[in-house]
């Protein structure tokens, strides 16, 4: 049996892998390389093929790589080696040994081997103190910065509080049973002349059943001996993570502190421990996947969002998709022109901005929305993704009439920030791409698509029409259907085509409940039997209709304006829609 060492220039950085016979397998940085080597930057992610065969390994370059293999003096494209000989490729020793040879690091068997050892009177229990140092110790896990500092820390914490082990590790596995266990982290506890060893039977064991599994030496019978050795595997797995297993395992009888028999129920305390310790482990990998997830991005999602992401990470994610969204289009109104006033004192019109500005995030991050950019003036955000949100216009619905409202308390205050400040908003639902777009380092959220388009226009029509928030038709019958009266109501204006769209929009008002607004329910029903006779071209009937309107109704006099545009006769080409004529 013969042994490839790897030996890094950094404490950790080593592996031992068992050569199998006439058998061609990649070494290279990539992990899905059979001789994996991570650590090394100087190594390519596929550097070469390894074939052993006779008691030689012979190492082949792939032709694109830079560092070549280093042995006696001179660097070789190919080459082949002996038991004992070394070769170096990039930081990294390479050196081929026999089986016997006291590497000082972790071998992988196909089972567990006997080990002897000397008899003494002690059982394995757990206890509350236990307990809590594994407790206390958590945190070193939640602070972890990578993968290599978790699986540390995580052996140190089972190392204080398993004294009677030999060896603890942390093993990823991976599904193809062709392909090498890759040994994470160990530490060896006790002396031993013997290299520490893992079963793959019992990785194998752990990972098929979802639970600890136990192995204790016995007979060829199943009857208990003295002197033996124990193993237990803890898994470390969840569907949308790497599997890792906790492999812990020890003598018993003579040559440690053990008792000459042993039965698995003697490690129940043990194995207690280490299931919890796995448990925490699996939490700390969730949140550090959930926090890589949401690099750069965070401040964009609510609680609740993030929250929803991190109880479900499997087929959870932030890369751009095509998903059905709501989206809320926010701007204030006369921003250029105030800028122009306040050029005296910018950086106070500036904190005043800020304010704005929160107004809109708060509400649309309370309302479970996502921030997807912010123009100056104004603020994007929308609903139904990264998770679905089937209530997602409801949910939109609420969040501008809150904008509004906090607009409109602050009007009526002398010194408020918001004093002065209108804004208009759209709201329109569809088919959308949203996603993450940038590096982990700087990130924003994106979304893209005509419904966006349609939004920002429908935001620009509120100036022309002189109402605060306009609707196109699937946001406004959702909000028909499901948004309660005492919260909001709905008012159809008519059919729009924006500058830019084909297309006309059907357009509907969000107006606050009846008793926070001028237009009562009966005037709703007035002004929208008015718009179904101006789409028909009955003006003498639109204007019956609109002069039961309250005075300071700016819809109605929208719609006024475009009757006496025409000259109160409808064109002869008349299809009820009005055209806008600018942004």
């Amino acid at each position: 049996m013969a042994y490839l060492v790897a030996i890094g220039s950094s404490p950790g950085d080593h592996r031992e892998w068992q050569l199998d016979a006439a058998r061609t397998a990649s070494l290279g940085r990539n992990v899905e390389n059979e001789f994996a080597v991570p650590w090394d930057s100087q190594i390519s992610r596929k550097h070469a093929d390894l074939n052993f065969k006779s008691d030689q390994l012979k190492i082949r370059c792939f032709p694109t790589v830079r560092n070549q293999i280093f042995y006696e003096g001179r660097y070789h494209s190919d080459l082949t080696v002996l038991s004992g000989q070394e070769f170096r490729i990039g930081s990294t020793m390479f050196r081929l040994s026999e089986e016997g040879i006291d590497t000082g690091f972790l071998r992988l068997l196909d089972d567990c081997e006997k080990l002897d050892a000397d008899l003494t009177d002690y059982s394995i229990r757990v206890s509350d103190e236990r307990i809590a140092l594994v407790a206390g110790a958590a945190a070193t896990l939640w602070l972890s910065q990578d993968d290599e500092e978790l699986t540390k820390n995580a052996v140190e914490i089972l190392e204080s509080v398993l004294p009677n082990a030999d060896v603890i590790a942390i093993i990823e596995c991976v599904d193809d049973e062709a392909k090498s266990p890759n040994v994470l982290y160990y530490e060896q506890l006790q002396a031993s002349k013997a290299r520490p060893s893992v079963s793959r039977k019992l990785l194998r064991r752990a990972l098929e059943k979802g639970e600890t599994v136990v192995q204790v030496d016995s007979d060829t019978h199943g009857q208990p001996v003295a002197n033996g050795r124990w193993a237990f595997c803890s898994p470390v797995e969840a569907d949308d993570l790497r599997k890792w297993v906790l492999y812990v395992c020890g003598r018993f009888g003579e040559g440690s502190s053990t008792a000459a028999y042993l039965a698995k129920s003697d490690l129940e305390g043990d194995t207690n421990l280490t299931e919890l310790l796995s448990h925490l482990v699996l939490s700390a990998r969730r949140v550090r996947v959930l926090e890589d997830r949401f690099s750069g991005v965070r401040q964009f999602f609510s609680p609740a969002v993030i929250k929803k992401a991190s109880e479900s990470l499997s087929g959870f994610s932030l890369e751009p998709t095509e998903t059905e969204t709501t989206i809320l289009f926010c701007d204030v109104h006369g921003f250029s022109r105030m800028v122009e006033q306040s050029h005296a004192e910018l950086p106070k019109f500036l904190r005043r901005l800020n304010k704005a500005l929160g107004v809109m995030t708060a509400s649309i991050i309370d309302g479970n929305g996502v921030i997807a950019d912010f123009q100056g003036d104004s603020a994007l955000g929308f609903w139904g993704w990264p998770v679905p949100l089937p209530n997602a216009p409801l949910a939109a619905c609420r969040a501008a009439l809150r904008i509004l409202e906090t607009f409109e308390k602050a009007s009526q205050e002398a010194y408020d920030y918001l004093t002065g400040f209108r804004v208009g908003i759209g709201l329109t639902s569809g088919k959308a791409i949203a996603g993450r777009i940038g590096t982990r380092q700087q990130a924003k959220v994106g979304v893209f698509g005509p419904v966006v388009n349609a939004a920002a226009r429908l935001e620009g029509i509120t100036r022309k029409i002189g109402v605060p928030i306009l609707m196109d038709e699937p946001t406004a019958e959702f909000a028909r259907e499901h948004l309660p009266a005492e919260e909001g109501r709905c008012r159809r204006l008519g059919l729009l085509r924006p500058v830019g769209l084909d297309n006309p929009i059907e357009v509907s008002e969000l107006l606050p409940a009846a008793p926070f607004s001028n237009i009562s329910n009966r005037n709703i029903r007035d002004f929208e039997a008015a718009v179904d006779a101006f789409i028909a071209g009955d003006w003498d009937e639109t204007l019956d209709l609109l002069g039961k309107m309250p005075a300071k109704d700016r819809a109605k006099d929208f719609l006024l304006l475009q009757i006496a545009t025409n000259n109160y006769t409808p064109p002869r080409d008349w299809d009820g829609v009005v055209s806008m004529k600018s942004k």
